[in-house]
């Protein structure tokens, strides 16, 4: 806890402003940091999930970065908790969920539940056979694990 505290004193300062809560307990959230710091909480998974499913399947991959920064917009904040992120793995929407996350963070402060691992510099969501398994090297945003 103390370490959120003490990047967020500084995030403001950075190109990303986008801090990644890296947990393997994919049934903890992170909603006690929205209450805490008194901001917004967005289930990702559900409201990108409204909002996609009128869609056709081809246009969704196209759609997920406006919708996205669309979701963040309406919720009149600096600063967000997003949680439940992993309709970004979905392999239909064909999406790098990093490089989404960094570029909203260049107008928003995101604190983001991810529910995977944090391993020599590179985050890991999924595991290597499944069809969602994701990895990122060299992440912009501040990682923190969660114990």
């Amino acid at each position: 806890m103390q370490a959120v505290y003490k990047e967020l004193d500084y995030i403001h300062m950075r190109r990303h402003q986008l801090m990644l809560l890296v947990t393997n307990n994919f049934k903890k959230d992170i909603n006690f940091f929205s209450d805490i710091l008194d901001v917004p909480y967005v289930n990702i998974n559900f409201e990108l999930s409204e909002m996609l499913k009128d869609l056709p399947l081809k246009r969704r991959p196209r759609k997920v970065n406006e919708l996205l920064k669309k979701i963040v917009r309406e919720k009149n904040a600096d600063t967000l908790v997003l949680d439940h992120i992993e309709i970004l793995f979905d392999s239909q929407l064909q999406q790098n969920p990093i490089l989404l996350l960094e570029d909203i963070s260049r107008n928003f402060t995101l604190i983001v539940g991810w529910k995977g691992q944090y391993y020599n510099r590179k985050l890991v969501y999924g595991e290597p056979e499944h069809d969602e398994y994701f990895t990122h090297d060299n992440t912009e945003g501040i990682i923190i694990e969660m114990k």
